[in-house]
């Protein structure tokens, strides 16, 4: 079988990883694997082209990028003999229409991972959407049981149209040089450089062992971060929250507000913007635990991160999560919008209550288990020879 994924979002969101893992996967599984994106990739393992320039650029140059791409991509695909596309959904818009109405037009097999059954940040036209996600691909695929069902729902699917449920893979292999070398791990919360091109306070703090929380990833009113931010101002022990990521149709402002209202400006550490991996991995190092005060999602890639790294999660006890998270085994969970119970469990953490190694064994031993990618790409393969 010959697979093609294409991929204009790639680098943008993190999605790289997830793209060459579930390649890598695929392969595993004696399957042939085409993928087009826009990051940069040497090694042989799979055919590879980076087709998409949408970074760094202007918007029209990114779309336009976009669009020359997809057309690109399928060319290839075609020369190259390709049975399926697999077309990630997020937003399913008018991009999406687009694409997906070309695959089909080239005589391709579509294969669509809906990581997000309804937009969280974008309002889409309904009778676009559903076409997108209901009419046009040959198989649906979602990452849980919670999808699944919310999913059937909105396209009111029949058992044999019903989506097929193949697990976010794991990144353990991202991370895995940190799992048996404490001197590697110790060096990145001695990386005095990376410290000070995120905020030079952050040494300070570690001299002096005041307990570090990580909120990681896109900022938009979905990811519930206003609720962390009142959850610090309720915390009894001397915690410091560190907010990095990009805002995603969001306005910085509001929780700036927010911030100084609750005379939080000492508390918390703002780093607005694009997160490199090496600021990544340092941030995981040094923080207590990832926070993830979600008020709505379908898949947490930061929570498979986290877990993956690992460090300890708190996160809002919603469907997604409770699928992810068994409550004070492999993770601690709140529940979901309130930050007063948010604040118990963030206190009970910092404060040595919780056996955070316990957490952090058992998190990674979990994923490694359920989210591999040799699986998840035998799971794959099943679902498109089906």
């Amino acid at each position: 079988m010959r697979v093609c994924i294409i991929d204009p979002v790639g680098a943008k969101a993190g999605m790289d990883y997830y793209d060459l893992l579930l390649s890598n996967g695929l392969v595993e599984n004696n399957t042939k694997v085409f993928l087009y994106s826009n990051f940069d990739y040497n090694e042989n393992v799979i055919h590879y082209k980076k087709i998409f320039f949408n970074i760094g650029v202007s918007k029209i140059a990114a779309i336009t990028s976009n669009f020359i791409g997809f057309f690109k991509a399928l060319i290839d695909a075609k020369k190259n003999k390709v049975d399926w596309i697999i077309l990630h959904v997020f937003r399913a818009g008018m991009f999406d229409l687009f694409t997906f109405s070309l695959v089909k037009l080239m005589g391709f097999k579509l294969a669509a991972i809906v990581h997000d059954i309804e937009s969280l940040d974008t309002l889409t036209i309904p009778i676009i959407r559903k076409t997108v996600i209901g009419v046009l691909p040959n198989k649906r695929i979602v990452h849980n049981q919670f999808s699944k069902i919310q999913l059937s729902k909105s396209i009111s699917s029949t058992a044999a149209n019903s989506p097929s449920v193949v697990p976010h893979v794991n990144f353990t292999s991202i991370f895995k040089k940190y799992h048996s070398n404490d001197s590697l791990l110790q060096s990145l919360r001695d990386n005095n450089q990376v410290l000070i091109d995120l905020d030079s306070i952050i040494i300070d703090l570690i001299k002096l062992k005041k307990p570090i929380i990580l909120f990681f990833g896109q900022i938009k009113k979905a990811k519930g971060l206003d609720i962390l931010i009142d959850a610090i101002s309720q915390c009894k022990t001397d915690v410091h929250l560190i907010i990095a990521g990009k805002l995603r149709n969001e306005n910085w402002e509001k929780y700036s507000i927010q911030i100084s209202s609750k005379n939080l400006g000492d508390k918390i550490i703002p780093i607005i913007r694009h997160i490199t991996d090496e600021e990544r991995d340092v941030l995981f190092a040094i923080s207590k635990c990832v926070v993830l005060p979600y008020r709505e999602i379908y898949q947490s890639g930061v929570l498979l991160m986290a877990m993956s790294f690992p460090v300890p999660v708190i996160a809002s006890g919603l469907g997604p999560n409770r699928e992810l998270i068994n409550d004070n085994i492999n993770g601690l969970l709140f529940e979901t919008e309130n930050a007063s119970d948010l604040a118990q469990k963030i206190d009970k953490l910092v404060s040595g209550k919780i056996d955070t190694n316990q957490l952090k064994n058992q998190a990674l031993l979990d994923i490694e288990k359920k989210f591999n990618y040799k699986e998840v790409g035998s799971l794959m393969v099943q679902v498109l020879l089906k």
